[in-house]
């Protein structure tokens, strides 16, 4: 039974400990509302387990961490089912399918629509606390975390797409970042020209979830364009923003100013690759890259990557990655307690996993108490303009606004399609006007799967 605001004895308030007591009080003007908020991540639930898991993918040691803590703070152990960030939602699929245990698990704006159709997303409104974790929602994490009205799942992290430089290869062409994508032309094909590099764009076009076709929405969006009106119909016809900016993009690729290694490489590849300094610029892609093209470790020409943000109004787009409570799950209670862990606070009170993601890969927050806090500030400052980035941020339109299809089952299959179609076009085996013509047809033929 879930415990009213005063329903506190003094075991429990002991329990909570002096810091986390202290954290709560000096989060709010309301003492009360302070008290009630430590139940949620501090009282240990009700029933017993000897184990929780999560089905996720692979990203540094993380989630060795956060298990490790887990265990460490409440004394159950946390076994971690890890694939590739492409192979994760067959992974999943293919282990709810077979019956298995799940206690919690992850998945990109992409999926998410899947997913919830496939029955495997259980809500949480009513778990405690739950409704003081959507209050706290950035914009991008209230579009993709809460469906229909419920909320059905807590943040992994944000970004935003941008543009990166060559800070050397600028100056040794005496240029200046590009303020239009004819500028940008003009640029790459003299650095061409002169000798400066050979390829001179790197372009995120490796196959996946969003990193082609990322690459493609963010520019058809920052032309002005659209994949998707409100009512849910395409905007790929002739003569449409998104047909005409994957006909200016295939180009980039015809006239060799686009790097070859662009079509397979996905976010962090690119990251490395653009660490080699042979390209004048790589994006737009994550923001988080910086903390791989500026690292010392993995970089031969760390800090000299810099951002720059897109043409025009700048306006770009951005995403929000999120963890759910998965309905496989072996106990609702420890379930929702190791969905905090990873998307939420820990027993101490603090936002643990999002602040570790901001200190120690770049990435944000899809809470706005995080992102507004010194950990982005100080976090992020080691590998570039922190000032630069979220003043991107603040021009940048959640994806789902572009690619509405995102919020359909069907959209999952129809990026594939995406993937195929488009990757034939940069490489001249089609036009623009025929993969686009493709997708249109694509779209009917994956809403009858």
């Amino acid at each position: 039974m879930q415990r009213t605001r005063w329903d506190w004895s003094r075991r429990d308030l002991l329990g909570v400990g002096a810091g986390t007591l202290a954290a709560a009080l000096t989060g709010f003007h309301d003492p009360r509302r302070a008290f009630s908020q430590v139940a949620p991540w501090a009282v240990a639930p009700t029933s017993k387990v000897d184990e929780v898991n999560f089905v996720v993918w692979t990203y540094g040691d993380i989630y060795t961490k956060i298990a490790k803590k887990f265990t460490d703070d409440w004394g159950v152990e946390v076994n971690a089912t890890i694939s590739s960030f492409n192979d994760h939602p067959t992974k999943l699929m293919t282990m709810f399918a077979g019956g298995e245990t799940i206690d919690v698990s992850q998945s990109s704006p992409f999926s998410f629509a899947n997913f919830i159709a496939q029955g495997l997303v259980e809500p949480l409104d009513g778990l405690p606390g739950a409704a003081d974790y959507a209050a706290d929602f950035t914009s991008f994490t209230k579009e993709v975390a809460v469906q229909g009205g419920k909320i059905m799942g807590l943040p992994y992290f944000s970004a935003v797409w941008v543009w990166n430089y060559h800070q050397d290869l600028m100056d040794k062409a005496k240029m200046e970042p590009f303020k239009s994508y004819e500028e940008l032309l003009e640029q790459c094909r003299k650095a061409k020209k002169d000798g400066i590099c050979q390829y001179p764009i790197l372009w995120v076009a490796g196959v996946g979830l969003e990193q082609l076709p990322g690459t493609w929405y963010q520019m058809t969006w920052n032309r002005g364009g659209t994949f998707f009106d409100k009512d849910g119909k395409h905007q790929l016809g002739p003569g449409s923003i998104a047909r005409e900016t994957l006909r200016w993009w295939a180009a980039t690729f015809k006239e060799e100013l686009a790097d070859p290694e662009s079509l397979k490489v996905q976010f962090t590849a690119s990251a490395k690759a653009f660490g080699a300094g042979k390209n004048l610029y790589r994006g737009p892609n994550h923001h988080y890259g910086l903390n791989v093209a500026n690292d010392p470790a993995q970089s031969p020409t760390a800090g000299k990557a810099k951002v720059w943000g897109s043409p025009g109004d700048g306006r770009t787009v951005g995403v929000t990655h999120v963890y759910f409570l998965c309905t496989a799950h072996r106990d609702k209670e420890w379930a929702w307690k190791l969905l905090q862990y990873l998307g939420g606070r820990t027993k101490d009170g603090r936002y643990t996993q999002a602040e570790n993601l901001a200190k120690d890969a770049m990435l944000g927050s899809g809470y706005r108490s995080v992102m507004e806090s010194d950990v982005i500030k100080t976090g992020w400052a080691p590998w570039g303009d922190v000032p630069a980035i979220l003043e991107i941020w603040k021009k940048a339109t959640y994806l789902g606004e572009v690619v509405s299809s995102m919020y359909q089952p069907w959209h999952f299959p129809w990026s594939d399609r995406l993937n195929i179609e488009v990757q034939k076009c940069l490489t001249g085996q089609i036009t623009a006007d025929q993969a686009c013509d493709n997708l249109i047809k694509a779209i009917d033929e994956v809403k009858r799967l």
